[in-house]
């Protein structure tokens, strides 16, 4: 089976920074098909998607999509994530981190090959050539 694309904050056509972690980026791009990354931070109280600085308060729908993979950027929005039942995750430099639920989020240039594995095609290190079917996903900025 072909591994899953997950559009890394919503790109799945390249690299977008105006519409990045948008929810109407977010939606479009699993309603095309796709799983998505999202960030999640919190901030005066309310949790939104962003990655750097808060941008739009969470839809629970999108967090709560079955091709939904949140990146908490914050340990209270990886507690709230965790509370809803969201695919949720947090790390910094880690080589690899599990989700909540179950999958294997690889840093860039870590390939494992298990059937969980998510890898992630980010900031121009290549993949193997030869693309293992029995991984569960990649993650990136334009779909191959």
């Amino acid at each position: 089976m072909k591994p899953l694309f997950i559009a890394h904050r919503g790109n799945y056509a390249g690299i977008d920074i105006a519409s990045e972690n948008k929810i109407s980026y977010l939606r479009n791009a699993l309603s095309l098909g796709y799983g998505i990354e999202c960030d999640v931070c919190f901030w005066n109280g309310q949790h939104y998607f962003g990655h750097d600085e808060p941008q739009e308060p969470v839809d629970k729908n999108i967090l709560l999509a079955s091709k939904s993979f949140c990146h908490a950027k914050d340990i209270e929005s990886l507690e709230y994530l965790n509370a809803i039942g969201a695919n949720c995750f947090w790390h910094e430099n880690d080589r690899m981190t599990y989700t909540s639920h179950g999958n294997l989020w690889c840093y860039p240039g870590v390939f494992p090959v298990t059937s969980n594995a998510i890898w992630l095609d980010l900031l121009g290190i290549p993949l193997p050539e030869k693309i293992n079917h029995t991984i569960f996903g990649i993650c990136g900025d334009k779909h191959p």
